[in-house]
């Protein structure tokens, strides 16, 4: 009997894990991209309107990412750009070319990167004001810009729907138990 209750109970957190935690990750974590997403949304449109400074690239490669996962290797390459700059007699460092940079598997898109920002070379800064910190070669909105908001916005949107029909199709589910097991009594009767 005791071997009963702890399935029946392990079951009743099985449930509640995959009908409210489960989906609250996915939220949790949707709505956490999403808010840096469009905070660096925000900012990419912001930038066009920033001052600017002159600077110089520090420097300038091609980095390899190497990570392994289940007996899988795999490669990504990033365009690593460092420039300095100053503002008002202050020097400050750079990384950032522009809002949603990324990595990829294919090294061109970073060497083309690096190539076009080699180092020793002049280049105009974008600053937020009152924030150098905060800074970008090329300023404004770019077509990668879009992914980590959209990508958290759907990571939100697929939490709220499971937490909608994970619910009522476990509920479904469990209504049609006490039926099938009614029906398998009355056949073996």
């Amino acid at each position: 009997m005791s071997t009963t209750s702890s399935s029946q109970q392990m079951s009743a957190r099985m449930k509640f894990f995959f009908s409210r935690i489960f989906p609250l990750i996915f939220v949790a974590v949707g709505a956490s991209v999403a808010f840096f997403g469009i905070r660096g949304l925000v900012r990419a449109k912001a930038s066009v309107e920033w001052p600017a400074a002159q600077g110089r690239i520090a420097r300038s490669v091609v980095e390899r990412h190497y990570s392994s996962s289940n007996g899988r290797s795999s490669t990504t390459y990033h365009a690593a750009i460092l420039y300095e700059f100053s503002v008002h007699g202050a020097t400050f460092n750079g990384t950032r070319v522009a809002y949603g940079d990324y990595g990829s598997s294919d090294p061109s898109h970073a060497r083309e990167i690096v190539n076009r920002y080699p180092e020793g070379k002049a280049v105009t800064v974008h600053y937020m004001p009152g924030n150098p910190e905060e800074c970008v070669l090329e300023p404004g909105l770019k077509a990668q810009s879009w992914f980590m908001p959209a990508f958290g916005l759907i990571f939100f949107a697929a939490g709220i729907l499971m937490a909608i029909y994970i619910p009522k199709a476990m509920a479904k589910q469990q209504n049609a138990e006490p039926d099938s097991q009614g029906d398998a009594a009355k056949r073996t009767s």
